[in-house]
C-alpha cells in the first residue's frame, strides 16, 4: 500500500533570529552588481548580463520595500534612485530587442550608478534575513524573463 506523504516547507526562524549577511557576502553582492554595471557601461554586456543586472535591481527594490515594512526609515531620494533604475528596464530591453545590444545612455548610466550607491547602503542596514528573502523573491519573479531566448 502506498502512503501519501505531505511535504512541508521548513519552518522559518522568527525574524529577530534570522542572521544578517556576512561581511564577505555583502562585499560579494556589491562587487557583482558593480561588475554587471561596468560590463554594461563598457558595451560588452550579453542578454544574460542584462537579466542579471535586472535581477539585482529587482532584489534591492524588494529589499528596500521589506526594510520599510520592517520600520526602517529610508530617504525619499533613495526610493527615487531605486525606482528610476527599475524604469530603465523597459527601454533597455526594447533596445536589446531592436539592436541586439545592451547599452545605456549617459543619463541612464548615471541613474544606474546612483541606484548602485543606494544598493550598497541597503546591504549595510540589512537585518532579520531581509536580503536573503528579497533575493529569493526576485529569483522567482525573474524566472519568466530568464526563459526568454535571445535572438
Amino acid at each position: 500500500m502506498k502512503r501519501h506523504h505531505q511535504h512541508r516547507a521548513p519552518a522559518q526562524l522568527p525574524k529577530f533570529r534570522r542572521p544578517k549577511l556576512a561581511e564577505s557576502t555583502k562585499l560579494e553582492a556589491k562587487l557583482v552588481h558593480h561588475d554587471l554595471l561596468q560590463t554594461i557601461a563598457q558595451g560588452g554586456a550579453t542578454f544574460a548580463v542584462l537579466l542579471d543586472w535586472m535581477e539585482t535591481g529587482t532584489t534591492y527594490s524588494r529589499m528596500m520595500w521589506l526594510l520599510q515594512q520592517d520600520g526602517e526609515p529610508l530617504t525619499e531620494e533613495a526610493a527615487q534612485a531605486v525606482n528610476a533604475q527599475l524604469e530603465l528596464y523597459e527601454p533597455v530591453c526594447a533596445r536589446w530587442a531592436r539592436w541586439g545590444k545592451v547599452q545605456l545612455t549617459q543619463p541612464e548610466l548615471e541613474i544606474a550608478r546612483q541606484a548602485a550607491q543606494v544598493f550598497d547602503q541597503l546591504l549595510e542596514i540589512d537585518r532579520n534575513g531581509i536580503a536573503v528573502e528579497a533575493a529569493h523573491w526576485s529569483m522567482k519573479e525573474m524566472l519568466k524573463f530568464r526563459q526568454i531566448r535571445p535572438g
